[in-house]
């Protein structure tokens, strides 16, 4: 019996015009069966394989669960694992490993299919390696900024010398003040200053101060979907564009210069040009797209501060500006981040907020507790400072022995000391002894 492969291979010899003869001089077969199974008889049929059906396996419950936690990014086969048999699974980890395997592949290499985003909805934004400011004998790395608005295309470049959230949240802003509005969401991949990680669910944790820049401005942050690179295949191009345009050959005197002169190239020739995918004028695409985002309304900039690290103290304070601030006495010992935003104290820890305290009136010397903070907090009497002592319990046998006198024995002795006293006192001439 011929396989399909085979069949399909007379057939298309027959069509090219070859007779019996030269098939089977070709293929290898008899004449014989190359004539059964090119003959116009619908029970000889070209076989068909398929994929064997498989047997049951324990994990086949629980798939439509797997591929709704893939579908949310979460990939982590020992996460998966850990949610299923909380669920009833029996099986082994390298049977779900097995089964995730060429679902990762798959996600790695599958064909991508371009998502247009509607005007006003999305934007993306990378950083990238631009090149070094030496002054003066040192040498900073300058890096790249890119926005770009998904639907137009429309992009805001700048430089600048670190990837701190400082200068994350100030070139957010100028982009927003550049392109006229507020995305009402924004793609990022998993840079730190944004994201901090994932728990133990496989769920996004993100960055807290981060967080408050995207409800102050009203856009909503979405993460990069893991093994899925492509998702952002729009602002990774564009930093590839300005590359390649803007940085082949250029010169500049410092970095003012530089960004001066990126500003100019940006609205002179990157927004002016048409887009290879989308064949639109990206300026005339941007001023319809511009009035679908969020209005900026002369909102003033965030009030950013800085972060400050501080060490809570044993009974579970805060130190900030000669103030004492409260936080949940089970950190007590741990360093948290302090950061201040309109006249409030915010505290938190690895991506929790702990506590928000309004600030101190001028002065210092206060302290500023919220009763919740202390409940529940162990006292260790145990602990207590002083000084170091020592407590020894004798046996009885260890105990000294003490002498059983009578009391008529202690007043001769107080009597024969006075006889002597006298005695001394008249030997040496002395009266009144």
């Amino acid at each position: 019996m011929l396989r399909g492969g085979d069949v399909k291979e007379l057939q298309e010899l027959k069509r090219q015009g070859l007779s019996i003869q030269e098939i089977s001089h070709l293929s290898g077969f008899d004449r014989k069966t190359i004539r059964k199974y090119l003959a116009d008889d619908p029970a000889v049929q070209t076989p068909c394989y398929g994929p064997r059906p498989t047997k049951g396996s324990k994990l086949e419950t629980f798939v439509p669960y797997i591929e709704q936690r893939l579908a949310a990014g979460a990939w982590n086969a020992v996460v998966l694992l850990k949610e299923i048999k909380e669920q009833g699974y029996t099986g082994q980890y390298t049977v779900l490993k097995d089964y995730l395997r060429p679902l990762r592949k798959q996600a790695r290499i599958v064909a991508v299919r371009r998502f247009e985003t509607p005007p006003g909805q999305q934007a993306q934004l990378d950083w990238g390696e631009f090149g070094h400011l030496e002054t003066e004998g040192s040498r900073k790395t300058l890096y790249g900024f890119v926005f770009t608005l998904g639907h137009s295309r429309a992009l805001f470049a700048d430089v600048a010398t670190d990837t701190k959230i400082a200068a994350l949240l100030r070139l957010h802003e100028a982009a927003f003040q550049e392109l006229g509005g507020v995305p009402r969401e924004i793609l990022y991949d998993r840079m730190r200053t944004v994201i901090l990680g994932t728990d133990e669910r496989g769920e996004t944790t993100w960055n807290p101060l981060f967080l408050d820049f995207a409800r102050y401005w009203g856009f909503t942050p979405r993460a990069c979907r893991a093994y899925r690179p492509q998702t952002k295949g729009k602002v990774e191009s564009g930093v590839g564009y300005v590359r390649k345009n803007f940085l082949c050959g250029r010169e500049a005197s410092n970095l003012a210069d530089l960004r001066s002169q990126m500003r100019t190239w940006v609205w002179q020739v990157a927004n002016q040009r048409i887009h290879g995918t989308t064949h639109k004028h990206l300026f005339s695409a941007w001023q319809q797209e511009k009035p679908y985002l969020l209005p900026l309304a002369g909102r003033a900039a965030f009030p950013y501060a800085a972060e400050e690290t501080r060490k809570v103290s044993r009974d579970a304070y805060v130190s900030f500006r000669g103030n004492r601030y409260s936080v949940p006495w089970r950190v007590a010992g741990q360093e948290v981040l302090l950061r201040e935003a309109d006249s409030q104290l915010l505290i938190h820890r690895g991506g929790e907020r702990l506590a928000v305290h309004l600030l101190c009136s001028p002065g210092t010397h206060q302290t500023v507790t919220v009763a919740a903070h202390h409940e529940g907090i162990p006292l260790d009497v145990s602990e207590r400072g002083g000084k170091t002592r020592i407590l020894i319990y004798a046996t009885k046998a260890e105990l000294p022995v003490v002498e059983v006198r009578s009391l008529l024995t202690y007043e001769l002795a107080a009597a024969a000391g006075e006889s002597r006293n006298e005695s001394r006192c008249e030997s040496e001439g002395r009266h009144g002894c």
